[in-house]
C-alpha cells in the first residue's frame, strides 16, 4: 500500500468516525449502551460495505490495522503504572470481587467453548477464552486477543471477540440496572433509597463548562519537540523496545519468535517505564496525554476490527455465541455480588455494581452503575477499581499467552483460570471475610 492509499483509507475512517459520532449525539439508545461512536461508525461502513449493500468497499489495510495498533494500546496498560502501598490497603479487599469472576470466565470460559465447538465443529480454536477478554477488557482487549490468535493462523476470533464485546455492553446496562433496581429496593445501597438518573452530559452532548477538564499538560516548551509527538514517540518506542527484547530473546529460543506482538507492547512498555524511573525522566511525560492517545489508537482498533467484522461467520455460530453469553453472565452476576457482599467491609453494594459493569462491559459501565447509586460520588467504587486495574495490569499477558497455550489443547488454559478463581475466593474468606448475611446482620 502506498502512503497516498493509506492517506486516502484514513479520510475516510474520519468520515464515517464523525457519522458515528453525530449518529450517537442523536439517538438516545446509542448513548444508554455507552456504544462507542467508533463502533457505530464501523458498523455502518460494514453495511455500506460489500458484506450487505454494496455501496463502497472497505480498504484492505483495514483488516490488518487493529492487529497492528493494538501493541501500542497494550503498551500504555503498563506505562506508567507504580504502586502506592499506602493506599493500597484500603482498597485490597475490592480486588477479590472482579479476579474471582475474571477465573471463572476464564476457566469455565474455556471449557464451555469446547464443548460447544463438538456441535460447531467449525468454530475457531479456542474462541471460549474470548470471553474473558472481552466482557473485561471490552473491545480493545479482545482485538488484542484476536490478533494474538491470527499470529497463529487462526482467524475467526477477533470476529468473536468484537460480537461478545458488543454484547457485554449491553448486558451491563440491561442487567446491571436491574441489579441497580433489585439492590436498592432490598436496602442494600449505601447514599440512595432509589435509582438515581444521572446527569444529560453523562450520556453524550457538549459537556459543561464545569465539567471540561484538561486532556494534558505540557512537559516542555513546543520549540523542542511538539507535546503529542514527545508523548507518542515515548509509546511507540515501548513496542519497538519489546520487539528488540522478543528478537533477542528470539536468538537464543526459536519459542519466543513466535509469541503474539502485543507482547511486545506489554513487555516493551513495562521495561521502558523503570528506565524512566532509573533516569528521572518521569518530568518529560504526561500520564493524560499518554492515555489519550492510547484512546485514540483503540478508537482507530474498534473502528477497523467492526468495519472488516465477517458477518458470516457471526450469522453462522450466533446460536453458540448467544448460549456461551448467557451461561458466562448468569454465573458472573451471583459471583459478583457473593463476593462483594461477603468480603468488601464498607460499600459492597456499590463495589458489586462497579464490579458487574466492568466484568461484562468495560470501565464506563460499571461507573455508570455506581452513579446510578451513588449519584454524588461519595463511595470509593471508582478509585478501588483503578487501584484494582493498576495491581492487576499482570493479568494483560494473558492475552499474548493463552492463543499459545490453547494451541496443545484447554487444560492449561482452564486450569490458570479456576486456579485465580480459587485462589482469590480463598485470599477474600481469609483475609476479607466479614460473615455478612443477606440481612444486613454480621454473624
Amino acid at each position: 500500500m502506498t502512503i497516498r492509499a493509506l492517506m486516502n483509507s484514513m479520510l475516510l475512517l474520519s468520515f464515517f468516525m464523525l457519522v458515528g459520532f453525530f449518529l450517537r449525539e442523536k439517538i438516545k439508545i446509542f448513548q444508554k449502551l455507552f456504544l462507542p461512536s467508533s463502533l457505530i461508525g464501523g458498523v455502518l461502513m460494514l453495511i455500506l460495505g460489500k458484506q450487505v449493500l454494496g455501496v463502497l468497499e472497505v480498504p484492505a489495510a483495514f483488516k490488518s490495522m487493529p492487529g497492528v495498533l493494538i501493541d501500542v494500546v497494550m503498551a500504555s496498560l503498563v506505562f506508567g503504572v507504580t504502586f502506592n502501598k499506602e493506599r493500597l490497603k484500603g482498597y485490597l479487599d475490592y480486588v477479590c470481587v472482579p479476579m474471582p469472576a475474571y477465573g471463572l470466565q476464564m476457566g469455565l470460559g474455556t471449557v464451555i467453548g469446547a464443548v460447544l465447538t463438538n456441535f460447531w465443529p467449525d468454530l475457531p480454536k479456542g474462541w471460549g477464552v474470548m470471553g474473558v477478554f472481552s466482557f473485561h477488557g471490552g473491545h480493545g482487549t479482545a482485538a488484542a486477543a484476536g490478533a494474538s490468535f491470527a499470529k497463529y493462523g487462526i482467524e475467526g476470533n477477533m470476529a468473536m471477540g468484537m460480537v461478545l464485546s458488543t454484547l457485554g455492553l449491553i448486558i451491563a446496562m440491561v442487567v446491571g440496572m436491574a441489579l441497580v433496581n433489585f439492590g436498592v429496593r432490598r436496602g442494600w445501597a449505601t447514599y440512595v433509597k432509589e435509582p438515581k438518573a444521572q446527569p444529560a452530559y453523562f450520556y453524550g452532548g457538549p459537556l459543561p463548562e464545569s465539567e471540561r477538564k484538561p486532556t494534558g499538560h505540557l512537559v516542555t516548551t513546543s520549540i523542542s519537540i511538539n507535546h503529542l509527538a514527545l508523548q507518542c514517540s515515548w509509546l511507540l518506542f515501548s513496542v519497538l523496545i519489546g520487539k528488540y527484547i522478543f528478537t533477542g530473546l528470539g536468538m537464543m529460543w526459536a519459542g519466543f519468535k513466535v509469541l503474539p506482538s502485543v507482547l511486545h507492547g506489554v513487555i516493551g512498555g513495562a521495561v521502558l517505564w523503570k528506565l524512566i524511573e532509573v533516569f528521572h525522566l518521569e518530568k518529560y511525560v504526561d500520564m493524560k496525554t499518554i492515555k489519550m492517545l492510547s484512546g485514540f489508537f483503540l478508537e482507530l482498533v474498534v473502528f477497523t476490527a467492526m468495519a472488516t467484522l465477517n458477518l458470516k461467520f457471526v450469522s453462522t455460530f450466533a446460536v453458540p455465541i448467544i448460549i456461551y453469553t448467557i451461561i458466562l453472565v448468569t454465573l458472573t452476576l451471583p459471583l459478583v455480588v457473593f463476593c462483594a457482599h461477603r468480603f468488601c467491609a464498607e460499600e459492597w453494594f456499590e463495589k458489586a455494581c462497579m464490579a458487574f459493569g466492568a466484568a461484562t462491559g468495560n470501565t464506563s459501565t460499571g461507573l455508570a452503575l455506581v452513579r446510578a447509586v451513588d449519584p454524588d460520588s461519595k463511595s470509593s467504587a471508582g478509585d478501588s477499581h483503578g487501584v484494582y486495574s493498576t495491581l492487576m495490569s499482570w493479568k494483560d499477558a494473558f492475552v499474548g499467552l493463552t492463543p499459545l497455550w490453547l494451541m496443545s489443547g484447554i487444560t492449561l488454559t482452564a486450569g490458570v483460570g479456576f486456579g485465580i478463581m480459587i485462589a482469590f475466593l480463598a485470599i477474600g474468606f481469609m483475609f476479607f471475610n466479614t460473615h455478612r448475611s443477606f440481612s444486613g446482620k454480621v454473624k
